[in-house]
């Protein structure tokens, strides 16, 4: 029997989906804005991730079946029609570039205008890549006018004759990027945007305070471990480590000799990432491949197994950070989060290989609907895509002008969907 559909506002075209495809699970969640700073979250989709591996898409059927059941449980879910999406872009082939451009300003009133923040990064995009690789993004770090720098936030608005911007350009593989497009736009929905989800996390994990004063975010997925350093509240830096909650599983399945379901299974629920966490060392009956004599073992003994692994992820990690050149400067410390961070234990391991104060990133800044079902850093890219998209739209629908003032400027989802297709129709 067909589920009734639910009316929310006028229509589903002002609907904000987030679409997190990740290795193992693909997540995706609708909310429908209230005001400019918040939503209500109206549903939530889950299914099981197949046809990626290690965040790249590796068999685009399975992927495309995958993303389509998640998207029919979000609708069933939220009762409403899911168009488009913002989808989020992970993996270890992601690339953080610094770089720098230079535009003259040719207005006559020396007024900085929009068109010359675009003219910026246009410029700051001309640079020799290889021929696979792709730019994703262009995060600026500071503008510099007229040899004055120290400027974080926009200029527009502003008085000079020339424009210099420090950015960080963000690369990935064009064979990465356009797999994931198509497979998203094969379950018939468009692409509102696509986001590198350590940025889309950041939104939903991470406050402004922190990201000013210094932090690193790791993002424990299933198949990648994306690191995000904010400083001055920019993103200062980021990659991407092959190393995530799938091989400890994997290592589970091969050290103890039982189904790879199992293993997720005691992993969740008697799982250590460190020994010297664990109170009780209970004896753990795990279930044997072909419903043979189950087997025993001990919470120790998983431990050592999920600890081994972790251990690599986060002496990557501090790697990655260090890579940053601002390790020093992160006085909000680490924050972790992903499903991978749930792990008992991971806090602690984190805190002891990176001798840094860590604390575990839960989604928030959501105001209503389905709040609590989200509050896990399983969802914080899901609710991040959300909160990226709220504060985008924001951004085109109130462009800057001169004198403080602010243009009202339409806007629609097809219009976005075009720039973004053209973009792909470009790979």
């Amino acid at each position: 029997m067909a589920s009734k559909k639910k009316k929310y506002g006028d229509s589903s075209d002002d609907l904000l989906v987030g679409l997190d495809v990740g290795t193992t699970k693909i997540c995706v969640i609708v909310a429908r804005p209230k005001d400019e700073n918040n939503v209500d979250i109206i549903g939530i989709g889950i299914a099981p991730s197949h046809g990626l591996h290690r965040g790249i898409v590796v068999n685009p059927a399975k992927t495309v079946e995958s993303i389509r059941a998640a998207i029919d449980d979000a609708e069933l879910n939220s009762g409403v029609d899911i168009k488009s999406v913002s989808v989020g872009i992970a993996g270890h082939h992601i690339r953080c570039i610094q770089s720098s451009s230079t535009v003259g300003i040719n207005n006559p009133d020396r007024v900085i205008e929009e068109d010359d923040i675009t003219r910026l990064i246009d410029q700051a995009k001309i640079m020799k890549l290889p021929s696979d690789t792709r730019i994703i993004d262009v995060v600026p770090q500071e503008y510099i006018i007229d040899g004055k720098d120290g400027i974080f936030e926009t200029p527009v608005g502003m008085f000079g004759i020339r424009l210099e911007a420090k950015v960080n350009i963000i690369t990935g593989l064009v064979s990465s990027i356009d797999d994931l497009s198509k497979c998203v736009l094969d379950c018939g929905v468009d692409l509102d945007d696509i986001v590198l989800e350590p940025i889309a996390s950041s939104y939903s994990v991470l406050d402004e305070t922190e990201k000013k004063v210094g932090v690193a975010m790791i993002d424990i997925g299933g198949g990648t471990t994306d690191i995000a350093v904010f400083k001055k509240g920019v993103l200062k830096y980021t990659a991407g480590i092959g190393i995530a909650g799938s091989l400890v599983t994997n290592d589970i399945v091969e050290a103890l000799g039982i189904a790879e379901q199992e293993a997720e299974r005691i992993k969740r629920e008697f799982g250590y990432a460190s020994i010297s966490e664990i109170l009780n060392d209970d004896e753990i009956v795990v279930q044997s491949i072909k419903g043979k004599i189950p087997k025993k073992t001990r919470k120790s003994i998983l431990a050592r197994i999920i600890q081994a692994r972790m251990q690599d992820v986060f002496e990557l990690a501090a790697i990655e950070i260090k890579n940053s050149q601002i390790h020093n400067e992160l006085h909000a410390g680490v924050v972790i989060t992903g499903g991978g961070s749930l792990i008992k234990g991971t806090k602690e391991l984190a805190e002891e290989i990176l001798n840094m104060e860590v604390n575990l990133g839960i989604p928030t800044g959501l105001s209503g609907g389905l709040i609590k079902e989200v509050e896990s850093p399983i969802f914080a890219t899901g609710v991040g895509l959300i909160l990226h998209r709220l504060k985008a739209l924001d951004e085109i629908e109130h462009v800057p002008l001169a004198g403080g003032q602010r243009k009202k400027k339409k806007l629609t989802a097809r219009s976005i969907f075009s720039k973004v297709k053209e973009w792909f129709d470009e790979i």
